[in-house]
């Protein structure tokens, strides 16, 4: 498929600098699911770039309609068939003990207040709804610390057992405390790390950079710790109970997942006198950005694997908001991706079936010195 694009932007970009430019990238996708070679950070965005060229249906129709999640799950495909014969380096590790959770600051989501506005109220909707289409048997909130505008009330009172799992126990029962007492006993807790790697994450960050010589050395033993990841997307879960829920919720966490990774190593090398920065620049911040794309399509996955229904709601793309002519709100740059699509169904393999679907935008009023500015989030919703 990728020699054939190939020649198509060969076909309509001719000798251009961008078009071999887009030529080499799709050799490099190719040889990748060849398994010849391992797919890295300057990939990430001509696959987005070619996967939305066919979500968007803009090229024949005989290049297929893959989206990024499909393709992410092929190249995962690809990699385990180079590393057949390698050692396992890492595993799914949801289930954190004491000594752990308390090695996971960095992972901890933010307390965070209700928002105001349509947000909060078409978020709510969005999850009654759902949760009024399926049987009231069990019901599963992961990252439940993540959003605070999530009806747990009524889902309590909806679902005979209703269990709310995130990193922090002392936050969640300080959260169940919110559920009306008639129905908390139907409330049950879980310390559960979504991505599973949070831990061995920090424990691998740990012995890299203290076996280091130099900064230089660090970032090589961290690119070689990042680039070793090898969970496949079936290992992923979503509670350490087997029997599936019959609706799972995952309310704005997505686009967070893994966002610790970054200042998890800026602090050990800050630690060692060494530039933290370092997390934020190549060649750390493509591989740390390629961890964080899969992390996020295994929870896709997970949610489409271990429950019998599931809501997913995320924020997709924001972008600053000034002042502009006569006062009105302008945006300050381009918008950023914040799963590398510009819909949040770029992300749903082929096997994904889509129930509802809702999107709406999401204002957050700041200021920045002394001008008034706005953060624009456009927030996606899907039942699958």
């Amino acid at each position: 498929m990728f020699h054939k694009f190939s020649e198509e932007t060969m076909r309509r970009r001719g000798g251009d600098p961008a078009g071999r430019e887009g030529v080499v990238a799709l050799a490099a996708l190719e040889a990748v699911l060849k398994g010849e070679r391992l797919f890295d950070g300057s990939l990430l965005e001509p696959l987005a770039a070619f996967t939305n060229l066919l979500q968007s249906s803009q090229l024949p129709p005989d290049f297929g309609d893959y989206s990024l999640g499909d393709a992410l799950l092929a190249i995962e495909e690809a990699h385990a068939e180079l590393r057949q014969n390698a050692e396992q380096r890492w595993e799914f590790a949801p289930e954190l003990s004491d000594e752990q959770a308390a090695t996971v600051a960095d992972f901890m989501p933010p307390l965070a207040a209700p928002a105001t506005g349509d947000h909060p109220r078409k978020l709510r909707r969005f999850v009654l709804d759902a949760a009024l289409a399926v049987e009231p048997r069990s019901a599963l909130v992961v990252g439940a610390l993540r959003c605070p505008d999530l009806p747990l009330a009524e889902l309590a009172s909806r679902f005979e057992r209703l269990t709310l799992s995130d990193l922090d126990l002392p936050r969640l029962e300080a959260l169940r405390r919110t559920i009306p007492e008639p129905h908390q006993s139907r409330v049950k807790l879980e310390r559960y790390d979504v991505t599973g790697s949070y831990a061995a994450f920090v424990t691998g960050v740990k012995a890299a950079v203290d076996g280091a010589t130099s900064l230089a050395d660090a970032e090589q033993a961290l690119g070689a710790l990042i680039e070793s990841y090898d969970v496949s997307a079936g290992s992923a879960g979503l509670s350490v109970a087997e029997d599936k829920p019959s609706l799972a919720v995952s309310a704005m966490l997505l686009s967070e997942l893994g966002q610790g990774y970054g200042p998890c190593i800026s602090a050990a090398l800050s630690a060692r006198g060494w530039d933290g920065e370092a997390a934020n620049r190549p060649p750390l911040l493509p591989a740390l950005t390629v961890l964080r794309c899969l992390v996020v399509q295994h929870h896709v996955h997970a949610l489409l694997r271990r429950a019998k229904s599931a809501v997913l709601i995320s924020a997709v793309s924001t972008v600053e908001l000034g002042s502009g002519p006569g006062g009105k709100a302008a945006p300050i740059g381009e918008p950023a991706d914040l799963l590398s699509v510009e819909r949040l169904v770029e992300r749903l393999p082929e096997i994904a079936e889509v129930k509802a679907e809702q999107s709406w935008e999401w204002r957050q009023d700041h200021q920045a010195g002394t001008d008034k500015r706005s953060l624009l989030t456009l927030v996606e919703a899907v039942l699958i």
